[in-house]
């Protein structure tokens, strides 16, 4: 029984998995684009579509290029996962549900946000969606700089206190990167490649 059904599971082509996966991740990804990559992230470990630092990768160029930038994510991890029918799976799956429940969830607040005792929940909301954001940030510097805690300590520090001045987005971006850069050179010079190991010879085989 167990065989039938993992065949069953098989036949479905790689783009309708995509589609589905990502459904999921636009029916419970609340809390803004920080929830939604935290999602895909998970996403994309356990189906093995790609590594830490692939996924790593696919966020900075979607954060790159101009336009919104989940929507450019959600395009290379299709690309990655399904090829070119994963491209518009990903799309599909993503905006669908997430643009019904947010035309639902509009019309709910509309009807509701002047009763009171509806403020509470929506603070909590915010309060949830910040934490996503600062577990998801801790999750890519552990990738990015595995094995540098004084590096992760560092930029941690350095955003919380631009934060507590009400520093622009892009200065903080660009302190983190030019503190980081004089600080830790090391950091952004490229890997020596490993030495190739040469077993001895076994001059004892050779004698005759």
């Amino acid at each position: 029984m167990r065989s039938i059904e993992s065949r069953h599971r098989r036949s479905y082509p790689a783009w309708l998995r995509v589609m589905a996966v990502f459904a999921r991740i636009g029916c419970t990804a609340f809390g803004g684009g920080s929830a939604t990559v935290a999602s895909m992230r998970q996403a994309c470990l356990r189906h093995h579509w790609m590594n830490e630092q692939q996924f790593v990768s696919t966020l900075v160029l979607s954060r790159l290029t101009p336009g919104i930038s989940i929507l450019a994510q959600s395009l290379l991890i299709g690309r990655a996962s399904a090829g070119v029918p994963g491209m518009f799976a990903a799309l599909t799956g993503l905006l669908t549900p997430a643009l019904a429940i947010t035309f639902a969830l509009t019309w709910l607040y509309q009807t509701i946000h002047n009763q009171p005792g509806v403020a509470g929940p929506l603070h909590a909301v915010v309060a949830t969606a910040a934490g996503f954001t600062v577990a998801l940030t801790l999750q890519l510097m552990r990738d990015v700089f595995r094995g540098q805690r004084i590096v992760v300590v560092s930029l941690v520090l350095i955003f919380y206190i631009a934060l507590a001045f009400w520093v622009n987005n892009p200065l903080i971006v660009m302190g983190s990167a030019i503190i980081t850069a004089l600080l830790f050179p090391s950091l952004f010079e490229p890997a020596a490649p490993k030495p190739t190991s040469v077993e001895p010879r076994n001059n004892k085989a050779e004698e005759p």
